[in-house]
């Protein structure tokens, strides 16, 4: 794995991740993909990090209309990236941030999606990441390749500037020595230095949490939505493994003398087919024990799932999710008042990430219209439309039912309604009201 300190030697810049950041983005990894350090044979992860983080995308998503207002090419290169959404917005989520870098190839336009451990920043301008180093690395034989890819984006100069450079090492944690592109085939063709002008902003976008960075706070990088439930979510995966242990500890058992069975050619007593597991033989002569006993313990499953639970709480409180949304519901929210501040914490929390969302977007844009302009593939300028739904706040099916009540009663127009229920506005609305047939065939 290359390190911040072989990429600021290689350009002679200062990467901005100290090791504290990169000892967290690790944890975060792989809290997210279940692999946290305390998970083993016996404490299994409850995946309750990938869970928030694919909780708080399905919140930010809900109900949202994302498009790009520009030219059919546009349009329809912008349309390619929607559906990946749900997964980019859950992985930034997770990892405090992802970068987002569009490129063109056969005349399409795609995006690369890079999580924090595969990117380093160099520099920010007002919380906006101007200049990034993208590493990748290919294995061809003995020879580990690693090329970097520096953008750098200079706003006095409008100039934007990617410079590649390849690495040949026999070791995939080191550098090595800088070597010809014409040695890998799948980068031939790549160009050592490309320079492209009156450029107005980076060509790539990052998506950040809207959180203050409480490991480093000196940061521009974002942390993740579940940083401060890391040790919380840790208890929860203990609690649970005693859970499992007190339902398999607890196991109804029969302790038997071996002399009420039969015994086999190998002189050990034979168990009831399929009933093995039920039974517990001993000695008689080496315990006082009756011939036969029953092993039925209480079980404290009603404590140990109210400890879960709390933990659960404590988890939603410091993720900033409403509760309910992973403990159980039916042990909270007992007024109104407490139902409302608990959705308002929600609905705080994710409006914040949809605002973070659409300046990423708008920015990611930019790129596709310069890419799209320089090539001549489109000389039209796009517009990002955005529009987010209130389903983590309100009830929809109660808020449509009140609203039909009031127009039932002439207190709302029908196409106010309309324009609310289709998001379009009042003239739209009217051509969805079906008109009156006239009496009498027109008499």
């Amino acid at each position: 794995m290359i390190s911040a300190d072989m990429v600021s030697t290689a350009f002679g810049v200062q990467v901005i991740k100290n090791s504290q950041m990169e000892i967290s983005i690790q944890e975060w990894s792989n809290l997210y993909k279940n692999t946290a350090s305390w998970n083993n044979n016996r404490i299994i992860s409850l995946c309750l990090a990938s869970a928030i983080a694919r909780e708080f995308s399905r919140l930010v998503l809900a109900e949202t209309e994302i498009t790009a207002d520009g030219d059919s090419y546009i349009t329809e290169q912008f349309k390619k990236l929607i559906p990946k959404l749900s997964v980019m917005v859950e992985q930034a989520c997770a990892m405090g941030g992802i970068m987002i870098k569009p490129y063109l190839a056969n005349n399409q336009i795609y995006t690369d999606t890079v999580l924090p451990e595969s990117f380093f920043a160099v520099d920010f301008s007002e919380d906006t990441m101007t200049s990034a180093v993208f590493p990748e690395q290919l294995v061809i034989g003995k020879y580990c390749y690693t090329r970097l890819e520096y953008h750098r984006f200079d706003p006095e100069k409008r100039l934007y500037t990617v410079e590649n450079r390849c690495y040949r090492s026999s070791d995939k944690n080191a550098l090595g020595s800088l070597c010809a592109f014409s040695e890998i085939p799948q980068w031939s063709k790549m160009k050592e230095i490309t320079v492209l002008e009156n450029v107005e902003q980076p060509l790539f976008s990052y998506f950040k949490m809207p959180f203050a960075n409480t490991v480093d706070p000196e940061s521009p990088l974002g942390i993740s939505v579940y940083e401060n439930a890391e040790e919380l979510i840790r208890q929860a995966d203990a609690q649970w493994e005693r859970i499992i242990w007190e339902f398999e500890s607890g196991e109804r058992a029969i302790d038997a003398t071996e002399d009420i069975f039969r015994y086999n050619q190998n002189g050990k007593p034979i168990l009831p087919k399929g009933r093995e597991r039920m039974f517990r033989t001993y000695d008689i002569q080496a315990t006082e024990k009756p011939f036969i006993e029953t092993f039925s313990p209480e079980i404290r499953d009603v404590s140990l799932f109210n400890g879960l639970n709390r933990i659960f709480q404590r988890i939603e409180f410091n993720c900033g999710l409403a509760y309910g949304t992973i403990s159980d519901p039916q042990t909270i929210e007992k007024t109104a008042e407490e139902i409302k501040s608990s959705k308002q914490r929600s609905y705080t929390q994710v409006s914040a990430i949809q605002k973070n969302l659409e300046f990423t977007l708008k920015n990611l844009l930019y790129g596709y219209d310069y890419y799209a302009k320089h090539f001549k593939l489109s000389q039209s300028k796009s517009n990002l439309i955005c529009t987010w739904g209130d389903s983590v706040l309100e009830d929809t099916d109660k808020e449509f039912n009140r609203r039909l009540q009031m127009v039932s009663a002439g207190l709302l127009t029908k196409e106010k309604f309309i324009a609310w229920y289709f998001h379009c506005d009042e003239k739209q609305a009217s051509k969805y009201i079906p008109q009156a047939d006239a009496l009498f065939g027109g008499i």
